[in-house]
């Protein structure tokens, strides 16, 4: 019995120091903005060399384009790589990242009837940190993927073209860190 107290004891130190840790870590909250809709991003860095981004982004393109009624959703979370820093003043800096993620989602693909779509997710871009713990980016996002339909009892399962050509153009995003 006391071998099982000490145990779970140990596992729950573990577990709130890893949580501390994590919490301790810079932190950014923000939107993005693009022709093929508005995302909320969440940014969390790991080190100085990598962070996390995920977004929740509301898919307008094809309402803009009058091929859709009601807009799509989608979620994605990316794992990114900062390829180069430059440090300009006293907390004023630019990142260049690259990464990968997942993207799943729900939407019309170019003329398609609703559906899931889903796959893997490339990200590049180029970000600029302010004194005021605000960040400014311009990103492109591309992704890879498939789109399902069901139609008249019958599963479809095509290329998600949306994912690539949206994905191509720039994506602007303001984020606040904290």
């Amino acid at each position: 019995m006391p071998d099982t107290c000490i145990k779970t004891a140990a596992i729950l130190i573990l577990t709130l120091m890893g949580t501390m840790c994590l919490w301790a870590q810079p932190k950014a909250i923000g939107t993005a903005y693009s022709f093929s809709g508005i995302s909320a991003v969440y940014e969390h860095e790991i080190s100085d060399e990598t962070f996390l981004d995920a977004a929740v982004k509301a898919e307008l393109g094809e309402v803009f384009n009058a091929r859709a009624s009601f807009p799509g959703a989608s979620a994605s979370i990316s794992w990114n790589l900062i390829l180069k820093k430059w440090e300009r003043e006293e907390g004023e800096s630019f990142r260049l990242f690259a990464g990968t993620g997942i993207h799943a989602g729900w939407g019309n693909d170019m003329r398609k009837a609703e559906g899931f779509n889903f796959g893997l997710k490339g990200r590049f871009g180029l970000e600029c940190l302010f004194k005021r713990k605000v960040s400014v980016s311009l990103v492109l996002a591309p992704v890879i993927g498939m789109h399902m339909t069901v139609l008249e009892e019958s599963l479809k399962m095509e290329y998600y073209r949306n994912g690539l050509l949206n994905g191509i153009m720039p994506e602007i995003g303001i984020r606040y860190a904290f």
